[in-house]
């Protein structure tokens, strides 16, 4: 069997491999995002004393910087990357950033790496979802569900295995947090566009 993408054929089974490619960056992301959102307070008061004030700063800074990029820069970033690019230099992006917070010490340094951090992770989740929404055709209900239940998964994960890992070590969290965002980013290296590299696959199924 094969389904349309445009005026090109592809593979049923190679178009689903492509969802579920998508589906682990969104787990990855939400999963990385959680673990570094729901530890962020913790980790800033007992390592640096930060008030609340402080960290309220820095995460409504950031939550305001990433809506910027969202709103004026990533329609013309998917243009000019494409989605997958894009969500693998978000990932890279993201990735030294989560490392970046374990190693900085200076109050401007912590503020700075704390407000671009969300960049990389807003650009990535509507670039999977664009992503997902161009492929999808007439599997878009199956698409959306999916994408919502990853990125359930991720937010319930995330924040146990980075609470466990917290009691260990205050660091650990953003180590396993890199960890994975870099595998995320090894992941993305599999993964094809069905419109561009996907043409004359055939579903045996």
């Amino acid at each position: 069997m094969y389904k349309w993408q445009g005026n090109k054929r592809v593979g049923k089974r190679y178009l689903y491999q492509s969802f579920f490619i998508s589906f682990l960056i969104i787990f990855i992301s939400s999963f990385g995002l959680s673990a570094f959102e729901s530890l962020f307070s913790l980790f800033t008061d007992r390592k640096f004393g930060f008030t609340p004030k402080d960290i309220a700063i820095m995460i409504t800074g950031g939550g305001v910087l990433g809506a910027i990029f969202q709103v004026f820069f990533f329609d013309r970033l998917v243009k000019r990357f494409g989605e997958i690019l894009l969500v693998r230099y978000s990932l890279l992006f993201s990735t030294c950033l989560v490392f970046l917070m374990t190693i900085v010490h200076a109050y401007y340094a912590i503020l700075l790496v704390t407000i671009t951090i969300f960049i990389g992770f807003d650009l990535m989740r509507p670039a999977v979802t664009n992503y997902l929404s161009r492929i999808a055709g007439n599997e878009q209900g199956f698409a959306a569900g999916m994408n919502s239940m990853f990125t359930s998964i991720g937010n319930v994960i995330g924040p146990v295995v980075g609470g466990l890992l917290f009691d260990v070590n205050l660091d650990y969290p953003f180590y396993f947090s890199t960890l994975f965002l870099a595998i995320g980013i090894g992941i993305t290296f599999a993964w094809k566009d069905p419109e561009n590299g996907g043409v004359n696959i055939p579903d045996n199924d």
